[in-house]
């Protein structure tokens, strides 16, 4: 049999490297196109990865024949950076909001009611243009002032699904959004305690990040939704063949984008509107373009804006109000919010006061201050947000250094936009800490809702979520307190002693410790580590806590946040009088059948099913009937249930022989087990 050839670095040419190389990345590139644009996979991500690091050895070996465009550039660098400003080479402008039907087919019938128009989501995320040269990009901007902005292009080289390289050498400038998917952002934000509010707010500071390592662990997207091409002589006639080339180079474009005619566009709206609840993505309306573009450049622009062209805001409810003055909110984790203090206006049928800032990038894009006359919307019907400013205030206004409630010097934490209250005594972060505690999806304490806790707190009741276990001892003193008579007090310790029975799996994401929420404690549980004391004798072995990197889902920010957490004294304090308390602990065993067909059995599962929504239904019978679930597949693990939209997991299990199962085969096996998977007994 002959000898393979050995093709490491070390034993290639130049030249043979340089062939190796050029073959990899065409590869790669071609493997993210399908992954991260087209959504079809074609091959395993193991295999993915095994090209991905043997590209990047032949680059360290040869760094002289290393790829401005190469494909391994999404890892980012560790070197702090700062932005340059670059001056746009097109105005970015922005969009006309219109707020109900009747607006928007005003302005339609007006432009032009028999042309044809495209209608697309308009995503909520961070505004970018990408600058193309000779088919590679050179730079990504933000939005800035529409004439300058930020210069973040080490940054977007990240995002998977951007093309660093055209298919074809051609100049092209495009405007496009960078947002989160609702599951990565859910995903992520679960393994950072859940200090982010929202994929708009996270995807926007993880463009400003000062390394782009760190950009780069951020789950960022981009749709591009247009584009200018100064090289070429033959203008477009169409925005659907600017969309169509778009596409054509590998650009991720907005799903469901129609084009239709001004008498159909009412119920395409209303189409659209039906759909939006079942996106993954955050949307906050809709974008309509005239597609005719010989007609755009008869129509113009104003100095800010294109007349071709609408924003429909799915919020139509809005309403102008003035800010009499601007606060601030001290959450738990020590982010401060600003939030203005507008004169009442009645909104989404309740009386709003109060509208979110978001934070100090919110106002300075929006240039408000007080005494400004804006618009304020029901994000989701839930939050009251500025949206608008009609008017502005004197001055743009300026959030202090110092926190509102403890007067801490505030800090702006890595990537985030955020300022922080460092101070873990200070005052609204202990409240807000106890709040967080005591909700229904954390330890569900009956009677204690943001008032009482407000209340106890202020009067020296409770100092920490372990005061709450020593409240019956003043019993007596509370029951004089107003509004806190005999029954309402019984309901309020009978709440405080109910919780007592929740199971390890609420009592850790329930104290609130960074990076250790419901989502990692499962994943905690299901390899075994199902307790205090063996979390506490992890946090001592270095050896066991660098083992945790070995689960899949749990990284290296975890890892840190677990040694941080658990070698804190004051959080041991707590942890050891929540234990003294009678806290559980260690997780309940699940309960299980008499029957135990499944034992020895480790199942995952991925895609979509008929008869178990949600799909975990699947998982807990396979549990109570003696097998263990897992949320990754690994060679450790024995059967995968794949339903249809089924991705890596599939190719993985195909890929280590691990049995697969459809839904109909799954019903199959149960059925030889006799278990009726409707009435599991």
């Amino acid at each position: 049999m002959p000898k393979k050839k050995d093709d490491s670095p070390k034993t290639l040419s130049e030249k043979e490297a340089k062939q190796l190389i050029d073959k990899l990345s065409v590869e790669i590139r071609h493997h993210q196109y399908l992954y991260y644009v087209k959504n079809e996979p074609k091959i395993s991500d193991f295999d993915f990865d095994q090209m991905f690091r043997r590209l990047q050895d032949l680059e360290e070996a040869f760094p002289d024949l290393k790829d401005p465009a190469s494909p391994t550039l999404v890892v980012g660098s560790d070197l702090d950076k700062d932005f340059e400003k670059f001056q746009h080479k097109l105005p970015v402008l922005s969009l006309i909001n219109t707020y109900n039907d009747e607006e928007l087919l005003d302005w339609v019938n007006k432009t032009d009611p028999e042309g044809l128009y495209s209608v697309e989501w308009k995503i909520d995320g961070a505004s970018i243009v990408l600058y193309y040269e000779n088919g590679m990009l050179q730079n990504g901007v933000t939005r800035g002032s529409g004439g300058i902005g930020d210069d973040v292009t080490d940054n977007i080289r990240t995002i998977r699904n951007i093309p660093l390289r055209l298919p074809e050498p051609i100049t092209i400038y495009l405007r496009g959004e960078v947002f989160m998917t609702f599951k990565d952002f859910e995903e992520f934000n679960e393994l950072s305690s859940g200090k982010y509010a929202n994929p708009r707010n996270l995807s926007a500071g993880s463009i400003k990040q000062k390394n782009s390592a760190d950009t780069a662990k951020r789950p960022l997207r981009i749709f591009t939704y247009d584009a200018t091409f100064p090289d070429i002589a033959k203008k477009f006639r169409t925005h659907q063949e600017i969309l169509t080339k778009l596409d054509k180079l590998t650009f991720p474009v907005p799903p469901d984008t129609v084009f239709v005619t001004g008498s159909k566009m009412a119920k395409t709206i209303q189409d659209f509107k039906k759909k939006k609840e079942k996106l993954g993505f955050p949307t906050d309306g809709l974008v309509v373009k005239l597609n005719d573009v010989s007609k755009r450049d008869a129509l113009g622009y104003t100095s800010h804006s294109p007349r071709w062209a609408r924003a429909y805001k799915f919020d139509a409810v809005m309403k102008e109000s003035k800010i009499v003055d601007i606060t601030y909110a001290v959450g738990r984790t020590g982010k401060i919010t600003p939030r203005a203090e507008i004169e009442p206006v009645s909104l989404a049928g309740t009386t709003v006061t109060f509208a979110t800032l978001h934070n100090q990038d919110y106002i300075d894009e929006l240039g408000v201050g007080i005494g400004a006359v804006v618009r304020v919307a029901k994000r989701g019907e839930i939050i009251p947000a500025v949206e608008e400013v009609v008017t502005p205030g004197k001055d743009v206004f300026k959030i202090p250094d110092r926190c509102p409630s403890c007067k801490t010097k505030t800090i702006k934490k890595e990537g985030l936009v955020d300022l922080f209250c460092p101070n873990p005594d200070c005052p609204d972060r202990v409240k807000n800490g106890i709040i967080f505690y005591c909700q229904r999806k954390q330890m569900d304490i009956e009677g204690l809702g943001d008032k009482q806790i407000e209340f106890l707190y202020d009067h020296d009741y409770i100092k920490s979520v372990a005061d709450l276990y020593d409240l019956k001892d003043k019993k007596e003193k509370l029951m004089e307190e107003e509004g806190f008579g005999e029954k309402s007090v019984a309901i309020i310790l009978g709440g405080i002693e109910q919780s007592k029975q929740k199971d390890f799996r609420f009592v850790l994401p329930s104290i609130g410790l960074p990076e250790l929420g419901h989502k990692v404690t499962e994943l905690l549980i299901e390899h075994g580590i199902d307790s205090m004391d063996e979390i506490l004798a992890i946090s001592k072995d270095k050896n066991r806590i660098d083992s945790l990197l070995e689960i899949p889902g749990i990284g290296p920010s975890t890892v840190l946040a677990f040694q941080e957490n658990f070698s804190d004294k004051r959080i041991l304090k707590l942890i050891d009088r929540l234990k003294k308390a009678g806290l559980k602990m260690k997780a309940d065993p699940v309960k299980v059948a008499d029957q135990q067909p499944f034992a020895g059995q480790s199942w995952c599962v991925t895609g979509s099913f008929e008869n178990f929504q949600p799909r975990d239904k699947a998982m807990d019978l396979i549990v109570y009937y003696g097998g263990r679930k897992v949320s990754a597949v690994s060679s450790k693990t024995t059967h995968l249930l794949a339903g249809p939209g089924a991705g890596s997991k599939l190719e993985k299990a195909n890929e280590l022989g691990i049995a697969v199962y459809d839904e109909n085969q799954f019903l199959e096996l149960l059925k030889s087990h006799k278990i009726d998977f409707k009435n599991p007994k």
